[in-house]
């Protein structure tokens, strides 16, 4: 059964200084949460993220339930 929701995607699974990745159009990219908010699209309130990417040093507005969490013992790995 569907349920009426006046929000598309949360933003409570991350929080601002978390190491997040996310993928477009096959290229990965990685970088920090600065900022969570919603912003209205088609009468919805959607979940985004303001993301600093870490290799070209850019802002990036993403969409949060296109975001992954990045542990620390993902970090862990890369780094040994």
């Amino acid at each position: 059964m569907l349920t009426p929701s006046k929000t598309f995607g949360k933003n409570d699974f991350f929080a601002v200084g978390d190491l997040v990745c996310w993928n477009v159009m096959g290229k990965n990219k990685s970088g920090v949460v600065e900022r969570l908010y919603f912003n209205e699209q088609g009468g919805r309130d959607v979940a985004f993220a303001s993301v600093f990417e870490f290799s070209d040093g850019k802002k990036y507005e993403v969409l949060c339930l296109n975001l992954k969490k990045i542990h620390k013992s993902v970090v862990d790995e890369i780094e040994n």
